[in-house]
């Protein structure tokens, strides 16, 4: 099995950061009222956002899953301040579209938009400690 480490100078972000700003933005375009869908499937379809952040932030960002199945993913030291950016920029739009969701209707709603949203404002504010695996030499 082959590990992958980052080596070199600390970056603040990468292509994936860039990605998932632009993956970001795409899932806000689905929701806005720009999108020709109809109020109620927008409304619908923002439900599905926070877990679906949250199960890709612990997949991709804490496990550090590769999509290759002989390629184990580890980060060096200077990978880490990417590593908070990418975090950062996940957690910080799952709050968002959270809050989204305190404005909708319904009392169920509110109640399901409020638990992600402590999730993702924990998260947030903690998720230093939950620093991703550094390969030491």
């Amino acid at each position: 099995m082959l590990a992958y480490m980052d080596d070199g100078e600390p970056r603040y972000f990468s292509i994936k950061s860039i990605l998932l700003l632009i993956l970001m933005g795409w899932l806000v375009y689905l929701i806005s009222p720009l999108n020709s869908m109809a109020r109620k499937e927008r409304a619908e379809l923002l439900l599905v956002y926070p877990a679906l952040i949250i199960v890709y932030w612990v997949t991709f960002q804490v496990r550090l899953l590769s999509l290759d199945p002989h390629v184990s993913y580890y980060l060096g030291p200077e990978g880490l301040y990417v590593w908070i950016t990418n975090s950062c920029i996940c957690l910080g739009f799952g709050a968002a579209f959270c809050v989204a969701i305190l404005f909708g209707p319904g009392r169920a709603r509110r109640v399901y938009g409020a638990v992600f949203l402590t999730l993702f404002l924990l998260l947030l504010t903690s998720h230093l400690v939950w620093r991703p695996p550094v390969m030491s030499l």
